[in-house]
């Protein structure tokens, strides 16, 4: 991640902290992703009989591999609802 914005110089690095409420934003966009894919291995094991014990590691290593760019959304939402951007490259401040 840079350390300033491209477009308006904001500092990303705005208070010690500030990021570990990132971590709660993320909770409900795992679960947005990840029950339906729950509800997907419960189907595919009642009718095609795909067993748990293949789609529960699978499940893992895609929430691993999902952990990153849910991060970096969660993130990217944070400081869209903090930061108040005015068009033209000028700050507007925290709300």
């Amino acid at each position: 991640m840079p350390q300033n914005c491209l477009h308006c110089n904001q500092d990303f690095k705005i208070e010690p902290g500030f990021y570990s409420a990132a971590l709660w934003i993320s909770y409900p966009i795992v679960l947005i992703v990840f029950i339906p894919l729950l509800f997907l291995g419960l189907y595919l094991n009642e009718n095609y009989e795909i067993s748990f014990k293949i789609l529960l590691p699978v499940l893992v290593i895609l929430c691993f591999l999902l952990q990153i760019p849910i991060m970096r959304i969660s993130r990217a939402i944070l400081i869209h609802l903090t930061i108040n951007y005015v068009q033209g490259g000028k700050r507007g401040g925290t709300i």
